[in-house]
Formats: structure tokens, C-alpha cells, sequence
């Protein structure tokens, strides 16, 4: 019988509401891109009860945070103000996660939503509505258009990446072609991280810290590019890599 133990890697999922009820849900890319690179996902229910997450917790070895709804901005001290969708429990899933892993110095990759929880647990905070609170730079970039392209592995614009980065180093390139699903970002960056990667109009596409040994994050979705772009399969394949070094 083949056994091998592979790295268990959270993946905290959210909630939907539909007529048969309340559903967690999580796209089945984010689990084929750390299947692709070597891990073992596994998906985490958007629960605030912190003894069972603690118990889920320590079993992980990596935690991915992936995209999804806006994160409620009661979390970096702000009203409502052009923020969409928005689960709480889920919220409070992935701060408390965020927060135990970054504790632990446990290696996390942020996605899209992810991004912008690491940026939030770190204190910082997000512009709730990029074509409402920075109109010129929609002008430059429609950040949903991978959305109005009803594809999201759809190629909107460029990111500059940082030569110096972590991300730089991994896909061996200082600019990408990236999709783009999002109409929010970063706007005060959190404590203890570093801007790596901004698309032509200044949005905020990429963070790493420079306290932790491997804290990285992306605001487009590396896991639909994956089959069919080299660097992108090379950033899941760098986060197990480390993971697997820790273990």
C-alpha cells in the first residue's frame, strides 16, 4: 500500500446561504493548485468557536487564505461605506487563524480576500471601494475585469514586482500579467509588511512580511492561473516547499 505523509495545509472556506440552507463553500481550484504541489488541503468550516479552530489548527502545517466576500470593516475601525458582501463568521475564522499562525510563525499564503485579511490582522486597513474611494485609478484599471470577462484566469493588467522580493525571487520575474476579481485593496499596509508588487496604478498587488520566515500575499488568484502559467504553479510549489522544510 503507498503511504506517504504529505503537509496539511488549512484552507478556511466561507458560508453561503441557499434555498436547501446554510452551505461552506471553498473553489475547487485553491484545492488542486496544493494538490498539484505536493500538500494535503484541508478545508477548515467558518466557525468562531475558538477551542474546535485551536483544535484544527494544530494539526496544520501551512495555512492558504483565498478569496472570497469583503472582510467587515468593524475590523480596521471603519463604518460601511461602500463594502458588498460580507460574512462575519467568517471573518472571525480566518483573524483568529491569521493571528495564531502568524504567532507561531507559521507559513501562510494570502489570496485575493486572503491578501487583505493578512493586511487586517496586521492592523492595517482597506479601501472598501476602489472606484469610489480612488475614481482616478478605475480610469486606469478595471480591477473586477477578469469578472466582466466571465473568466477568471482572464489577463487584466501587469504587476511590478519588487526585484529584491520573495516574489521576485520565486517566479524569477519583476513584472506578471495577473487576473483581477477584486474592488477593494490595501490602503494602510499592517505592521511588519512590505509592499512587493503595485499594478500601473498604484493598487497594492502584493505583501510579504518581514517578521516571519514565509508570510506572502497576492490581490489576484494565482489558482486559476495554474495550469497554465509556469510562475504560478512555482509560488504553490515555493509555500509547500517551505511548509515541508518546517515540518
Amino acid at each position: 500500500m503507498f503511504k506517504e505523509i504529505r503537509p496539511l495545509i488549512g484552507l478556511p472556506c466561507g458560508i453561503s446561504t441557499t434555498p436547501y440552507g446554510r452551505r461552506h463553500n471553498l473553489g475547487d481550484t485553491y484545492v488542486q493548485a496544493l494538490l498539484g504541489a505536493g500538500a494535503a488541503p484541508l478545508i477548515i468550516p467558518a466557525v468562531p468557536d475558538e477551542a474546535a479552530l485551536y483544535s484544527i489548527y494544530r494539526s496544520l502545517d501551512g495555512l492558504v487564505l483565498s478569496g472570497g466576500v469583503d472582510v467587515h470593516p468593524q475590523h480596521y475601525n471603519e463604518e460601511i461605506a461602500g463594502s458588498e458582501e460580507i460574512d462575519e463568521t467568517r471573518d472571525q475564522t480566518e483573524l483568529i487563524l491569521t493571528r495564531w499562525a502568524l504567532e507561531d510563525d507559521l507559513p501562510i499564503f494570502g489570496i485575493c480576500r486572503g491578501h487583505q485579511v493578512l493586511n487586517v490582522a496586521l492592523g492595517g486597513s482597506l479601501y472598501q471601494d476602489i472606484p469610489t474611494d480612488l475614481p482616478e485609478r478605475e480610469v486606469a484599471i478595471n480591477h473586477r475585469a477578469s469578472v466582466a470577462a466571465k473568466n477568471r484566469a482572464y489577463l487584466a493588467h501587469n504587476v511590478l514586482v519588487d526585484p529584491a522580493s520573495k516574489l521576485a525571487a520565486i517566479t524569477g520575474q519583476t513584472e506578471l500579467a495577473v487576473n483581477t476579481l477584486h474592488h477593494q485593496s490595501v490602503k494602510t499596509v499592517g505592521q511588519g509588511l512590505k509592499v512587493t508588487g503595485t499594478s500601473p496604478d498604484g493598487v497594492v498587488e502584493a505583501l510579504e512580511s518581514e517578521k516571519h520566515s514565509w508570510v506572502l500575499s497576492v490581490q489576484w488568484h494565482p489558482e486559476d492561473l495554474y495550469s497554465g502559467h509556469e510562475w504560478s504553479r512555482q509560488l504553490f510549489a515555493a509555500f509547500v516547499a517551505e511548509v515541508r522544510r518546517r515540518k
